[in-house]
């Protein structure tokens, strides 16, 4: 069913340019078109007709609200988005994002609704939900000939080529089988030497790793930065050995994969990141339960809208889902209201996308949750700076 909402509505953050643009562009005509789109072929043929009708709906809203003049070049960039469109390769989803000075067409890789919202401002959920999951990261990829470095955002892999990487591995060691001394010892001989010969492969193999591990050094210039490393399980366990950085390093992807194409590679990357990220998700709410022991942890939409008004809001963790009308009594844009004041008041169509605005033009976060993560703290909580 498509919705649409004229009203003050969401805000900003992370992808992280965009979705900061988006923001700049409150009290403009600013449209939102957001569908599901499909990936498997029976599916994705009627993606096309569901756009189509969100854009009609979206057209005719314009048509009946707006003056002509208003919104031509309006209706004009929505048309150039959608000529824009690869229906053959699509994600989970589809957003197109229009005003006097925006125009873009953005793919969603999580499941959306259909809703179209016109108003002063952005619909952005869904951006921020994963803008989230758009931290970068890099994927070292091991094999016994080389390593191969590759920046990450999303489930998308562009290969490092500098003077790090790739890096080859030659082994220029020569071995020579011995001869044999006597038909009685020569089997153990050539056994042991063997044996002698593999450790002298691993011992090299490691010393290739040492070399990979000083041009990580270049890319891990920071905490924050995250690494994924993929390769055969001896390959990996030779790494673990002679590396240094583990605090970086978020998961393994353990196999041959020298042949696997980028797309495949990304895919198994993306799963790695996206797990790290939920569990990051987990003890946000976690931290959360301390930060009520030291009296900077509030629930209850009343008293974190007072609290974000008054920029002490650090981290706003909230249901993906949740909305809820709010009331503001004029005057005092502090005291919001669940119930319509009898005195004179302003109506907020969802105060939870006005509370996210809030946060973000006050230099807070906000953390899209999954629905009923948070059903004990009412959809919603909010970790303060003091």
């Amino acid at each position: 069913m498509v919705k649409i909402i004229s009203s003050a509505s969401s805000r900003d953050l992370n992808e992280e340019g965009l979705v900061r643009s988006l923001q700049k562009e409150k009290g403009k005509i600013c449209i939102s078109i957001i569908v599901p789109t499909h990936k498997l072929s029976p599916e994705r043929r009627i993606d096309h007709l569901v756009l189509d009708k969100a854009i009609r709906e979206a057209k005719k809203y314009l048509a009946q609200n707006y003056r002509e003049e208003e919104i031509r070049l309006l209706q004009a960039s929505i048309d150039d988005l959608y000529a824009r469109i690869d229906f053959v390769h699509n994600a989970a989803g589809i957003g197109l994002f229009v005003s006097a000075n925006i125009q873009e067409l953005v793919p969603f890789f999580f499941p959306v609704k259909e809703k179209v919202i016109i108003g002063r401002s952005f619909e952005i959920r869904d951006l921020l939900y994963q803008a989230y999951y758009s931290h970068p990261y890099y994927t070292l990829l091991l094999s016994e000939k080389e390593a191969r470095l590759f920046e990450g955002r999303l489930n998308t892999l562009l290969e490092i080529k500098d003077n790090n990487f790739p890096k080859k591995y030659v082994d220029d060691y020569v071995y020579t089988r011995p001869s044999r001394g006597s038909s009685f010892v020569g089997n153990a001989f050539v056994k042991e030497y063997e044996k002698d010969k593999s450790q002298l492969e691993e011992i090299r193999y490691q010393r290739f790793c040492g070399l990979v591990e000083d041009g990580l050094k270049a890319y891990l210039t920071n905490n924050h930065i995250l690494l994924i490393i993929a390769g055969a399980k001896k390959d990996l366990s030779y790494f673990g050995k002679v590396t240094h950085h583990n605090k970086h390093i978020i998961g393994e992807v353990a196999g041959n994969y020298s042949y696997t194409t980028l797309t495949e590679l990304g895919v198994l990357a993306w799963d790695v990141l996206r797990s790290h990220l939920d569990k990051e998700k987990q003890q946000l709410i976690g931290e959360f339960g301390e930060k009520i022991g030291e009296g900077r942890g509030i629930t209850g939409i009343h008293e974190i809208w007072k609290a974000a008004k008054e920029g002490r809001g650090l981290k706003l963790l909230i249901e993906k889902d949740h909305s809820l009308p709010g009331f503001l009594p004029r005057g005092n844009e502090y005291d919001l209201r669940l119930q319509p004041p009898k005195k004179p008041h302003q109506v907020l169509a969802d105060a939870v996308d006005d509370l996210m605005e809030v946060l973000l033009e006050k230099n807070g976060s906000v953390i899209l949750l999954e629905n009923d993560s948070l059903k004990e703290r009412q959809g919603m909580a909010l970790i303060t700076r003091y």
